[in-house]
């Protein structure tokens, strides 16, 4: 119907034109009602064809609503990881500490590095040739006492917390770049290589 309807709008261009021509030759006095009425017929087709483009389609519509179902989903495990992250990297730590441990995490995701989902950076392992095995980056999340433990109580809403500021970046930056960071307890080699930052609480922060 919509492609019939164009092949007459192309030709009453043409039409009305050499009836235009016949009336004005005529000397037909009715000239410029006829114009007004040819302009409202042009412009009522108009309107139809832009709503016939414009309007949204059952299948945009699917689309766009699950796009915003997927971004929730996927909001919701990048929140819940970072939380976790924080809860077993820092719980004992200032909001400093934490926000700094939160945005190391946030800092790799767009790193080329690192993989670029917050899961995936918190449960990353890499090959140690010294202990012959695949290592966590983040050492909580292979022990199984760690990860048994209810995410529940003052503690983990303060990681909630601190997860959704460092996600949204709704704060100034505390470690800038940074990637690395260690317990002050011990001296791994790799921080030799790295820029060292600052050291907030029980961790220092690298560049």
């Amino acid at each position: 119907m919509l492609t019939s309807l164009i092949h007459e709008i192309r030709i009453w261009p043409v039409v009305w034109k050499r009836r235009l021509i016949m009336y004005w030759r005529i000397g037909d006095k009715g000239a410029l009602i006829f114009v007004g009425t040819l302009l409202s017929v042009f412009a009522l087709l108009g309107s139809i064809i832009f709503f016939a483009y414009t309007r949204p389609t059952p299948a945009n519509v699917a689309y766009v609503e699950s796009s915003q179902r997927e971004a929730r989903h996927r909001r919701a495990l990048d929140l819940r990881c970072l939380a976790e992250n924080v809860f077993f990297e820092a719980r004992g730590e200032s909001l400093r500490g934490q926000l700094a441990v939160a945005e190391v995490t946030m800092n790799r995701t767009r790193s080329p590095y690192f993989p670029h989902s917050v899961c995936d950076v918190v449960h990353e392992t890499r090959w140690d040739a010294i202990r012959g095995r695949q290592v966590a980056h983040f050492s909580w999340t292979e022990i199984e006492d760690f990860r048994a433990q209810p995410r529940e109580g003052p503690a983990w809403d303060q990681a909630e917390k601190v997860a959704q500021a460092a996600y949204d970046a709704t704060y100034s930056p505390i470690v800038p770049g940074a990637l690395f960071y260690h317990a002050t307890r011990i001296h791994p080699d790799w921080a030799k290589t790295q820029r060292f930052i600052e050291t907030i609480g029980n961790h220092s922060f690298y560049r």
